[in-house]
């Protein structure tokens, strides 16, 4: 018996609301044609006989001749039936709008259903939503929204659209991103009529231990540039410099700021310049851009750790664990 045997009954019955019953096939034998594209079933729905004709193969024939074969199928049948059902797994969406054009009823068990004989209008029903794949490391976009999450920049009720907004990034963007934090198990969703709120799978200090793995460093790449030329969207303090911000560390003598490597200028950006010098600065290059976690005129403290992360002075990383120390889940 054709595998969708059952799913055809259930989803028949749960959108009509009316039960099919199966009969045992008596036509006459299908030639091979007809025999190897279909398995016919004999039913009888709401008082009358009907063919329900499975698809055994992926593809149906082109619309004219799968027609004309249903047709056949309907010809050899016993009794003779009111009509025929085409039943798949899956139709294309330009033979589905063919299907409805020609008035020919065929069922998607799950998908939809169009039965104008029997009174049923079209229904389609959204596909089941794939487990999304597990990742090795988080995206950048994915990074930042998980750190903006963390830190409570974002306000509720969190949704696709409204952090997109939030994050100057598209909804497309946002929406590979909550893919890759629901694989990690750093994020989970919830319907509410219409709308499919975000939130994290747990507390923001687990999410954030749960996270490691699959974060880096935000920064792109560094550079040490003239103070003078440094990008007027380059505000934000960072690496050494927003550390002795936030904690007992003492000031770097290089200050260093942090900007989006989209933002770089690609026609005559400034000169790169190999040592410390009077008026220099290093500027980080980040993945993402560092204003949407900032805080006040610093880089986020999360990003701020994985940024300095490598770092091997012991002076810094006693400083990062003060900073962490201080951070209020």
């Amino acid at each position: 018996m054709h595998p969708s045997v059952d799913a055809f009954r259930a989803y028949v019955q749960q959108t009509t609301g009316l039960e099919p019953e199966l009969r045992p096939w008596n036509g006459a034998a299908l030639p091979g044609y007809l025999k190897q594209r279909y398995e016919p079933h004999i039913i009888q729905l709401a008082g009358q006989i009907w063919l329900a004709a499975f698809l055994r193969q992926a593809d149906p024939a082109p619309t004219l001749q799968l027609i004309k074969q249903l047709a056949q199928l309907a010809g050899l049948a016993s009794p003779s039936p009111t009509g025929i059902c085409l039943v798949a797994d899956h139709l294309s969406p330009y033979l589905r709008r063919r299907l409805v054009e020609l008035r020919q009823a065929f069922v998607v068990p799950g998908r939809q259903l169009f039965w104008p004989a029997i009174g049923s209008a079209e229904t389609t029903q959204r596909p089941k939503r794939l487990h999304p794949k597990p990742v090795q490391k988080l995206g950048p976009t994915t990074q930042q929204f998980l750190i903006a999450l963390l830190l409570n920049r974002l306000l509720p009720p969190i949704t696709v659209t409204t952090a997109a907004g939030a994050l100057g990034c598209t909804p497309a963007s946002v929406s590979q991103a909550v893919k890759e934090l629901e694989a990690s198990g750093l994020m989970q969703t919830e319907v509410l009529g219409r709308e499919r709120l975000l939130s994290l799978a747990a507390g923001p200090e687990i999410i954030w231990n749960r996270a490691q793995p699959y974060l880096r460093s935000p920064i792109r790449q560094r550079l040490r540039i003239r103070i003078s030329e440094l990008p007027s969207q380059a505000k934000l303090r960072a690496g050494e410099s927003a550390l002795a911000t936030m904690t007992d560390l003492a000031e770097s003598a290089e200050p260093t700021y942090a900007l989006a490597s989209r933002l770089w200028p690609k026609k005559d950006p400034p000169k790169s310049i190999p040592t410390p010098d009077i008026g220099t600065c290093v500027l980080e290059l980040w993945r993402y851009a560092p204003q949407t976690t900032a805080d006040q005129e610093c880089v986020d403290p999360l990003s701020l750790k994985l940024s300095l992360g490598d770092t091997r002075d012991e002076r810094v990383q006693l400083a990062l664990d003060a900073l962490m120390e201080k951070l209020r889940w």
